[in-house]
C-alpha cells in the first residue's frame, strides 16, 4: 500500500474494518442464532418478574385510593407491548429455515437490548399517590338541624363569603352550641355552590401546635416540607401556595390570639376570593385578635328548637301524660345548649319508669359544677348527669379517653392494648374478653354521646367541650393528671396533686425536662411522648412510681432508664416507635401481660423475654429490622394469647440448617396453647405448626410462601402515634401445590379463612374439589394469581355443594390456563353474595360467563375484564350440551339488574357483552357506568 498516502490509508483501513465488522456483525446473527433467542427469553422472564412486581404495587396502592403515576403506567404499557412482540417473535420463530435464521438471530438480538431496557427501567420508588379530595376537607354534619335559629347565621356566613370585601368572617359562641357543625354545614354548601376551588379546615383547639397545623395545612395542598426547610422557608412556601387558589381556610376552635402570617398563613394582597373562616368561644378572640371583619354569633336554641330536638332522640313517648311535665323541665335544665340536650336525651332514651326521670331533673338541678373557661354551666351538669349514669367501667373508660390528646381520632385497638395492664374491668381476664369489653363500652359511651364517631371504623373522638369535663371530673375525683403540654410547669411543680393522681398522660414532652423522679405512689399509668428526641429520660424517674401497671413512651431514641426494672407491678409496657437497641431490662418486668414494640427499630429480642410467663400479646408490629429472636423464647411464654409479626420478624429456623445465630423456630408455636390470634409470615412452607395450633385461632393474619407483601395498611401519623390497624380478619397468603395440601394445618386455615390469597403452584388445576371440599363457606374474599395450570376455578362434576356462598369479591389474575370459571351446572346458592369480579391476564378464557349459570351472579355489581387475548364475549349463550350459536335467548334466566361499574380494557378479540344477544336487554335499561379501552 506504498501508493496510498498516509491519510488516504487510514480512512482505507477503517473502511475495511467498518466492513469486516459489519459482516462478522452480520454472520454472527447467524452463528449466535440460538444464543440470541435463548438471551431473549431470559431477558423477558425476567422482565416479567420486574412487571408483576410492579403490577402488585400498582394494585396495592390502588387499594389504598391512590392515583398510578403517568410514567409507571407508560411503563407498565411498554412492558406488556415489547412482551406481545416477543411472543409474535417466538411464534414465527418455530418456523425458522436457514434462510430466515440471519434476520431472526438480529431481530433476537435487537429485541433482547429493548427487553433489557425496559425492564432496567422498572425501578420506581413509589407507583402512586393520593389525589386531593375534590374541593376539599370538610367537617361532619351528622344530627345537624336546619332550626331558624341556625339558618339565620347560615345564611349570614353565606352572603359574606361571597362578598369580595370581606376577609375574615368569624363565628362565635360557647362550647356546645354546634359552631363546628354549622361551619362544616356552610363548607359543603360552599362546595356543592363551587364557591372555592379548595377547602382546607385545621382544628386549633386550647393548646395548639402550630407548626403542626402548618403543616396539615400544607399536606391537605398537596405542599411537602423538606426536613432541611428552615421555619421562615417553611412560612414563605405556604404562604405562595395559598396564592395559587381560591381557598377557604376554616381555622377551628381558637382560643387565643395566633399570629398567622408568621407560619405562612397569609394570601397576600391580591387573595384571588380567598377567604378565612374563623370559630372560637369567644368573641373578643376573633373581633381584637384575628381581626374578623364580619362575626356571627350562635345563640342557644328556642324552647321549641329544644323541645323538637330532645324528643326526636328520646322518642314520643316524652309527650305522654306521665312523662311530658318532666320532660318539660329537663329540657328546661339543658338550657337550649344542644350538646347538652342531646347527651341527656341519649342517657334517657331508653328509660321508661317516670320515677327515672324525675331522679334525673333531680340531679340536673342539684349540680354544683366548678367554673371551667369558656363552659356553661349547664353544658357541665348535663355531661355530669351522663356520667353518673354510667357504670363504673363506662365511667373509668370515658376518663381514661380524655387523657388522650384533644381531636385525636382515637382506635379502639390501641386502646384496649393499654388497658389490659390497668385491671378495672370485672371478670375479665383474657385478651379476647379485654377486646370484646372495650368495643362494647365504646359503644355504650357513643349511644350517650360521650363520644363521637371517628374517621373510619373502630376509631372514636371526644368532643372538646366533652373532653373539658372529663379532665375536670377526673382531676377533683383524683382519678388522672392530664397535662396538656411539656410547658404547663405548674402541674409538674404541683407535686402534691401529682402524689394523689393515678395517671398522667403528656404526649408532646421534652423528656429531658421531666422531673428526676415521680414521687407518685398511687400513680397507675404514664403515656409519655418526645416531643424532640431530646436527651435521655432521667434515669432514676420510676423509683418513686413503682405501683405503675402501664407504661406507653414513644419516640424514645436512647437507652431505656434503669429505673424500669422496678416497676415489678407492670402490666403493659408500649415502646411506639423507638429505636432503643438494648431492651434487656424488659425481661425483668416479671408480671407483663402486654409487650407492645410497635414500629420500635430494634434487631433483637434479648433472651431475657422468656423469663415473661405472665405475658399474654406480643406484638411486633412493624419491627423491619427484626431478624432475631433467641430459640426457646417463644416457647417459655406459655399464657401468649395473642402475636403480632405483621411487617416484622420472619426469619424462622428450619431444622438442619447452619446459620449464624440459633433463631426461633415456628414449631416453638405449638407449645402455646392459648394462642387465639396470630399475624405471621412463613416464608418456607415446609416448616408448619402443627394442624391443632391453627385449629385454635380465632383470628389470624397468615403469609404461607417466599413471595407473599402484608397489604397496605393505614397510613401512620408519627406525629400522634396512630399506630394500630384495622381489626384482624381470618386472612391467608397461601403458596399451594400437591407437595403439602394435604397437611391438615393448611386444611384448617382454608376452611376457616374469609380472606384468601392463592398462588395455586404445580399439579393444582381446579379450585374446589382440589383444594376445598366444603365450598369456601365462610370465605368472603378470594384472590387467585399467577398459575400455569388452573383450568377451572369450580368444576362441578365432581363437586356438588354450594359453591362461595358468602364470597363478595372474586380475582383471578394471570391464570394462562384457565378455560372457564365454572364448568357444568352449580347448585343453587353458590357465588348468591358476589358483588364484584376481576379476570386479568388469562389468556385461555373465551368467556367468563355461561347464560345457564347467570342465575348464581345476580348481585353483581362490579366488573372488571382486563387483557384476556382470546376472549370473545363477557356471556357465552349456553344450551344444556353446549353453546348456543342460533336460536332463541332464555332472557328469564339472565339477569344483571344489579351492575354498577363494567369496565372492559385490553381485549383483542371481544366480538360484543354476549355471544348473540342484545347486551342492553341484561341490564334491565339501567344506567350503568361502562368503559372500554384497547391498545
Amino acid at each position: 500500500m506504498d501508493f496510498l498516502t498516509s491519510s488516504f490509508q487510514a480512512v482505507f483501513e477503517k473502511i475495511v474494518d467498518y466492513t469486516i465488522g459489519a459482516a462478522a456483525r452480520h454472520m454472527g446473527y447467524l452463528i449466535h442464532y440460538q444464543k440470541n433467542v435463548d438471551n431473549l427469553r431470559n431477558e423477558v422472564d425476567e422482565l416479567k418478574d420486574v412487571r408483576d412486581s410492579v403490577q402488585q404495587k400498582v394494585e396495592a396502592a390502588q387499594s389504598n385510593v391512590e392515583e398510578i403515576e403517568a410514567k409507571v403506567k407508560r411503563w407498565l404499557t411498554s412492558a406488556e407491548e415489547i412482551t406481545e412482540e416477543v411472543k409474535k417473535f417466538f411464534e414465527v420463530g418455530r418456523r425458522a429455515n436457514l434462510k430466515t435464521r440471519y434476520q431472526l438471530g438480529r431481530r433476537a438480538h435487537k429485541l433482547g437490548l429493548a427487553v433489557k431496557d425496559i425492564k432496567n427501567k422498572g425501578t420506581f420508588q413509589k407507583v402512586g399517590h393520593r389525589v386531593p379530595i375534590q374541593g376539599g376537607t370538610t367537617i361532619s354534619t351528622k344530627g345537624y338541624e336546619d332550626f331558624e335559629s341556625r339558618n339565620l347565621i347560615f345564611d349570614g356566613v353565606m352572603e359574606a363569603l361571597k362578598d369580595d370585601n370581606i376577609r375574615a368572617i368569624g363565628v362565635c359562641g360557647m362550647g356546645g352550641l354546634g359552631k363546628t357543625m354549622l361551619v362544616g354545614k356552610v363548607a359543603t354548601q360552599a362546595i356543592a355552590d363551587k364557591l372555592f376551588e379548595r377547602i382546607v379546615t385545621v382544628v386549633v383547639s386550647q393548646t395548639p401546635n402550630l407548626k403542626q397545623i402548618q403543616k396539615d395545612i400544607a399536606k391537605e395542598l398537596g405542599l411537602k416540607f423538606q426536613d432541611e426547610d428552615t421555619d421562615f422557608q417553611k412560612a414563605h412556601l405556604l404562604c405562595e401556595r395559598l396564592k395559587k387558589e381560591k381557598i377557604l381556610l376554616i381555622i377551628d376552635d381558637i382560643w387565643n390570639k395566633i399570629i398567622l402570617e408568621d407560619f405562612g398563613i397569609s394570601f397576600g394582597d391580591d387573595r384571588k376570593g380567598s377567604k378565612l373562616l374563623l370559630t372560637s368561644r369567644f368573641r373578643d378572640v376573633l373581633d381584637k385578635d384575628m381581626d374578623a371583619e364580619k362575626i356571627f354569633q350562635v345563640e342557644v336554641l328556642s324552647n321549641d328548637e329544644a323541645k323538637f330536638l330532645f324528643v326526636k332522640i328520646v322518642g314520643d313517648f316524652a309527650e305522654t301524660l306521665n312523662f311530658q311535665s318532666t320532660m318539660v323541665e329537663v329540657v328546661k335544665e339543658c338550657a337550649g345548649l344542644p350538646i347538652a340536650i342531646t347527651t341527656v336525651a341519649n342517657t334517657l332514651k331508653n328509660q321508661r319508669n317516670p320515677n327515672v326521670w324525675k331522679d334525673a331533673l333531680q340531679q340536673l338541678k342539684s349540680a354544683n359544677p366548678t367554673l371551667i373557661k369558656g363552659m356553661h354551666k349547664e353544658v357541665y351538669t348535663s355531661i355530669k348527669f351522663s356520667y353518673n349514669f354510667l357504670s363504673k367501667e363506662a365511667q373509668y373508660l370515658f376518663l381514661f379517653c380524655s387523657s388522650f390528646e384533644e381531636d385525636m381520632v382515637i382506635r379502639i385497638d390501641l386502646l384496649w392494648r393499654y388497658l389490659v395492664g390497668l385491671d378495672f374491668f370485672e371478670d375479665v381476664y383474657k385478651m379476647e374478653q379485654v377486646r370484646n369489653r372495650v368495643h362494647t363500652l365504646v359503644e355504650i359511651l357513643k349511644d350517650s354521646s360521650l363520644l363521637l364517631e371517628g374517621d373510619t371504623s373502630n376509631t372514636f373522638k371526644m368532643h372538646d367541650v366533652i373532653r373539658d369535663v372529663a379532665i375536670h371530673i377526673a382531676d377533683k375525683e383524683k382519678k388522672m393528671l392530664t397535662i396538656r403540654s411539656s410547658d404547663d410547669s405548674e402541674k409538674w411543680s404541683n407535686m402534691k396533686k401529682m402524689k394523689d393522681s393515678i395517671g398522667i398522660a403528656l404526649f408532646e414532652a421534652k423528656f429531658s425536662e421531666l422531673p428526676e423522679r415521680l414521687e407518685c405512689p398511687h400513680l397507675n399509668f404514664i403515656i409519655l411522648g418526645d416531643k424532640e428526641n431530646s436527651l435521655p429520660i432521667p434515669n432514676h424517674i420510676f423509683e418513686g412510681a413503682k405501683n405503675l401497671k402501664v407504661l406507653v413512651l414513644m419516640r424514645l431514641s436512647l437507652p431505656l432508664p434503669s429505673s424500669l426494672s422496678l416497676l415489678q407491678n407492670l402490666q403493659t409496657l408500649a415502646l411506639l416507635k423507638c429505636e432503643s437497641e438494648d431492651l434487656a431490662l424488659i425481661g425483668e418486668l416479671k408480671n407483663l401481660k402486654a409487650l407492645v414494640l410497635v414500629g420500635s427499630e430494634i434487631q433483637q429480642l434479648p433472651i431475657g423475654i422468656r423469663q415473661l410467663t405472665h405475658l399474654q400479646l406480643l406484638d411486633l408490629r412493624r419491627c423491619t429490622e427484626l431478624e432475631a429472636i433467641p430459640s426457646n423464647v417463644l416457647s417459655n411464654l406459655k399464657n401468649l394469647e395473642e402475636i403480632h409479626m405483621n411487617r416484622s420478624f420472619n426469619q424462622w429456623q428450619v431444622d438442619g440448617e447452619n446459620t449464624e445465630r440459633s433463631n426461633a423456630r415456628v414449631s416453638e408455636l405449638d407449645n402455646l396453647l392459648r394462642l387465639t390470634t396470630l399475624c405471621m409470615h412463613i416464608p418456607n412452607p415446609n416448616i408448619l405448626p402443627n394442624a391443632l395450633l391453627f385449629d385454635r385461632l380465632v383470628r389470624y393474619e397468615i403469609l404461607i410462601g417466599p413471595n407473599w407483601d402484608w397489604d397496605r395498611e393505614w397510613d401512620w401519623d408519627w406525629d400522634s402515634i396512630s399506630l394500630v390497624e384495622i381489626e384482624i380478619s381470618r386472612t391467608l397468603k397461601l403458596n399451594l401445590d400437591r407437595s403439602f395440601q394435604e397437611e391438615a394445618g393448611i386444611k384448617i386455615l382454608l376452611k376457616s379463612c374469609e380472606y384468601l390469597h392463592l398462588a395455586p403452584g404445580k399439579g393444582i388445576k381446579n379450585i374446589l374439589y382440589e383444594v376445598d371440599m366444603e365450598g369456601f363457606p365462610q370465605l368472603k374474599h378470594l384472590y387467585v394469581r399467577d398459575s400455569i395450570e388452573i383450568q377451572y376455578i369450580i368444576d362441578s362434576i365432581e363437586f356438588q355443594c354450594v359453591a362461595f356462598p358468602v364470597l363478595e369479591l372474586l380475582s383471578l389474575v394471570n391464570l394462562i390456563n384457565l378455560e372457564k370459571i365454572c364448568h357444568n351446572q352449580l347448585a343453587m346458592g353458590s357465588f348468591q353474595n358476589l358483588r364484584k369480579l376481576e379476570v386479568r391476564e388469562c389468556d385461555n378464557l373465551t368467556f367468563v360467563f355461561s347464560s345457564t349459570l347467570l342465575g348464581c351472579f345476580s348481585q353483581l355489581q362490579e366488573i372488571e375484564i382486563k387483557n384476556c387475548e382470546v376472549m370473545s364475549a363477557i356471556v357465552a349463550m349456553e344450551e344444556k350440551h353446549g353453546i348456543q350459536v342460533d336460536g332463541d335467548i332464555m332472557m328469564d334466566i339472565m339477569d344483571f339488574t344489579q351492575i354498577r361499574s363494567l369496565n372492559l380494557y385490553s381485549l383483542p378479540n371481544l366480538m360484543g357483552f354476549c355471544s348473540d344477544a342484545d347486551s342492553q336487554a341484561l341490564f334491565n335499561k339501567k344506567e350503568n357506568t361502562l368503559q372500554s379501552g384497547h391498545h
